[in-house]
């Protein structure tokens, strides 16, 4: 007993000293990534009291981490920074984590484990990817606490000791952690069944316990469901469309997950040897003899299966996917799974072996750590794999500190005006810190329903392959501003309106419609940009001078930016008359008209 309680001391003193190991480091990582802000806004709208939503009145479920948004909007309600709540809270998640993995391996070390070495805590604790997402402000740190406390309700479940209410409220515990899991990011789905079918195969009241652990689950994913059809109309978030994620993108999947295992190749070692020698230890452990002689042994195999059984069903939904544009962060969660798998092989290993060897499992162990945190990085800077890079040191330091710089002066510029911009990729940030009432985000469509629907054409970028369409930005939405001068509009905007960019301090912009209104306004708070009611009294007074085909274009330009938005009839009258002569004389010479849709795209811009 005395032993016993020697071995769970010094494992919760290693786990202590995991916790600050693994703390420090992710406190020196700490950043902020930029599809956080989409999350920020909608919990700064919902605080504001314009609901869930991230522009006022457009119900679109552009998150996919309910809990953690609403976590956000706790945060804000006391008045803390997003960022700040966020990271803390991240770094909160992520110490329960490494302290929940010990305390395991201290509740088997108490049962007689042969082993005191919380493995898997450390290994999370020096994985310099778990430091990088126990921050960015995304939920992946809250969601892989959320994974493993399911787990750590799961695994006394059918054990020879354990008494069949306990079972029962072990079940229930499980399936409220697992339930949240699922309502903090959607493949918590995947946690979930596969908790449901371990405590249907090794529950000794199986219908019972199985029917405690689906009542919890049914009453938190269906009161989830109900509220989600009452206010977005559809079960599937908009960004499950915006990602393609109903098609299986296998190759790019398991690339991506190749990518993570080649830098950490030690805990995939962990499942093969684990699922080997737990069937090796249950198979023996089935007669009495054996379990009388060898009761850890075989005690600790179910534990090992269920953390394969974890691990392997979480990275498969990561590769049927595609994984993601983010290097590490879809496997974050099956790395403490990983890791309890390789804990768990090691100390069947060392009783396999005896106290006279018990060094071997415990020199591969000290292998294991020193691997998993002197790993080489795969993708340095702005490297790139299949459109995987590592996010945190992708933008560099300027481009980090230029983009607030001019979300801010945007936000000086539009305040309290019913501006309209579009943002591109990597400008999250730009939508949050600007404050503007109507943001579009047009590279993938997350927050947009129209974008996230349209077909899949072709496979690209993970989570970056449908892009908004320029008639929908001009026509549908009416945007006024494309912020950035991004390569979005590069080869094609010119074709659909005339090219006019604004400055205003560090905010550089292309016009995409004009309200009057709002250009008057902009230009008085000091914004740089053409007066186009000047231009096209320029381009009325050439008219005579200039082609039919060129006033054509112009025409079609200056309705879509101007005359569709905005009243000016003698202006289009002047145009209007031109083109009905136009069309007379191109009915007395057949083939003229033709020349109307050979003009350059840029004719306006030409004309000027």
């Amino acid at each position: 007993m005395l032993a016993r309680l020697g071995r769970t001391r010094s494992t919760l003193l290693l786990g202590l000293l995991a916790i600050a190991i693994g703390v420090a480091g992710a406190v020196r990582f700490a950043w902020t990534a930029d599809d956080a802000y989409i999350s920020f806004r909608y919990a700064r709208n919902l605080v504001n009291g314009l609901g869930l939503v991230y522009n006022a009145g457009e119900r679109v479920e552009g998150y996919s981490n309910f809990l953690w948004t609403l976590w956000c909007a706790v945060g804000l309600r006391f008045g803390f920074a997003a960022e700040t709540w966020a990271n803390a809270s991240g770094i909160a998640c992520f110490a329960a984590t490494i302290g929940l993995l010990a305390w395991l391996t201290a509740r088997r070390a108490g049962a007689g484990g042969a082993w005191a070495f919380p493995l898997a805590a450390c290994a999370l604790a020096v994985e310099r990817d778990a430091w990088v997402f126990a921050t960015s402000g995304l939920e992946t740190a809250a969601f892989t606490l959320l994974a493993v406390a399911g787990y750590a309700a799961l695994v006394p479940i059918g054990g020879t000791g354990s008494p069949e209410r306990a079972n029962d409220r072990r079940a229930a515990l499980a399936a409220l952690a697992l339930g949240m899991a699922t309502l903090t990011r959607p493949d918590g789905a995947v946690f979930a069944v596969t908790g449901g079918v371990w405590v249907a195969c090794v529950a000794r009241s199986r219908l019972r316990t199985t029917m405690a652990y689906g009542a919890v689950l049914a009453v938190i994913l269906g009161a989830y469901a109900a509220w989600k059809l009452q206010v977005f109309g559809a079960l599937l978030p908009n960004t499950y469309y915006a990602k393609s994620a109903g098609v299986a993108w296998w190759d790019q999947g398991l690339a991506y997950v190749a990518l993570y295992l080649r830098k950490v190749p030690v805990l995939a070692v962990g499942p093969l040897l684990a699922t080997g020698l737990a069937v090796w230890e249950w198979r023996r452990g089935r007669s009495a003899e054996s379990r009388e002689r060898e009761p850890s042994a075989s005690r600790l195999a179910p534990e090992a299966l269920l953390a394969v059984a974890f691990a392997a069903a979480h990275t498969a939904s990561v590769a049927r996917v595609g994984g993601d544009f983010m290097f590490a962060r879809f496997m974050i969660p099956a790395t403490p799974f990983l890791g309890v798998a390789l804990e768990l092989a090691l100390s069947m290993l060392a009783m396999r072996l005896g106290a006279g060897r018990s060094w071997v499992p415990a020199a591969l162990a000290g292998v294991a750590l020193a691997t998993i945190a002197f790993a080489p990085d795969p993708l340095r800077g702005r490297d790139s794999v299949r459109g995987i890079v590592d996010e945190r040191a992708y933008y560099r330091d300027a481009e980090r500190a230029e983009r607030p710089r001019m979300a801010a002066d945007l936000r000086e510029l539009a305040r309290d005006l019913p501006l309209r911009i579009v943002i591109s990729g990597g400008q999250a940030i730009v939508g949050y810190v600007s404050d503007v009432p109507v943001v579009i985000e047009a590279s993938t469509g997350l927050t947009d329903s129209f974008i996230a629907h349209q077909p899949l054409v072709a496979r690209g970028r993970v989570g970056h392959e449908k892009a908004a369409p320029i008639p929908y930005l001009i026509e549908r939405r009416r945007a006024h501003l494309e912020i950035g001068q991004s390569r979005i509009f590069s080869d094609t905007l010119g074709a659909y309106v005339p090219v006019l960019l604004l400055e205003y301090k560090s905010v550089r912009a292309t016009l995409l419609t004009w309200d009057p209104p709002i250009m008057a306004e902009l230009r008085r708070r000091g914004a740089r940009f053409d007066d186009f009611p000047a231009l096209l009294d320029d381009v009325i007074a050439r008219s005579p001078g200039l082609p039919d085909s060129v006033v054509a274009l112009v025409y079609t330009q200056a309705r879509r930016f101007y005359f569709d938005g905005a009243s000016d009839p003698a202006r289009e009258a002047a145009f209007t008359a031109r083109l009905r002569g136009a069309s007379a004389r191109a009915a007395d010479k057949p083939g003229a008209h033709e020349s109307m849709r050979t003009v350059p795209g840029d004719s306006f811009v030409h004309s000027r």
